[in-house]
């Protein structure tokens, strides 16, 4: 026998959805267990039987938030893998709101290390984990050198995506050709004849 009520997928659903949209909108530091009941009209008892915290509710929404990010089928090329990748990325930023809200959440909590670690863990990690296999089936096909340390090369092809979305405030638009921004790059990885 049960001990209650079965948990509503849809109640859950709600929920994590509202605290994803409130924190592209405002933000971790703004969020509120208040707004997350309003904004998914579910009751605040339902939400705190699930979450006994805000921080319990954060770390349950960026957990359901990052949907593991395929590491693309060998194209042949850099160029090929590291474009699929890109157009992976944007589409299931384009759906979820991750453009704006991944900078801003990194940012807000500098001073929390376990909200930091949290978000480090579910939304950077996942992404830098399929860079670091491109970079390693590059290097294996001679196209970046093998000198080149493959932390070093993930943050010199990321980078420049990084900073185009802080500038250009989440505009997927700010990105421009990602296999274009990436043939600069590689100017400085490839190996010299």
């Amino acid at each position: 026998m049960s001990g209650g009520r079965p948990r509503s997928a849809e109640a859950d659903e709600a929920i994590l959805q509202a605290a994803l949209e409130l924190m592209a909108e405002s933000g971790y530091r703004a969020l509120t267990m208040e707004k997350v009941r309003e904004r998914s009209g579910v009751g605040k008892a339902t939400i705190y039987r699930r979450y006994g915290s805000k921080e319990e509710l954060v770390a349950a929404a960026i957990v359901h938030l990052n949907s593991d990010i395929p590491l693309p089928d060998d194209t042949g090329s850099l160029q090929g893998d590291f474009a699929a990748t890109a157009q992976s990325v944007l589409q299931g930023a384009a759906r979820t709101g991750a453009l704006t809200l991944m900078p801003r959440l990194l940012s807000e909590v500098v001073g929390e290390p376990e909200m930091h670690a949290l978000f480090h863990e579910h939304l950077v990690e996942p992404r830098r984990r399929v860079v670091r296999a491109i970079v390693e089936r590059a290097k294996a096909r001679g196209e970046i050198r093998e000198d080149v340390s493959t932390e070093v090369a993930v943050d010199l092809m990321v980078g420049p995506f990084i900073y185009r979305l802080i500038i250009g405030g989440g505009d997927e638009a700010a990105f421009g050709d990602p296999v274009e921004l990436l043939g600069t790059v590689m100017l400085g990885l490839s190996p010299r004849g």
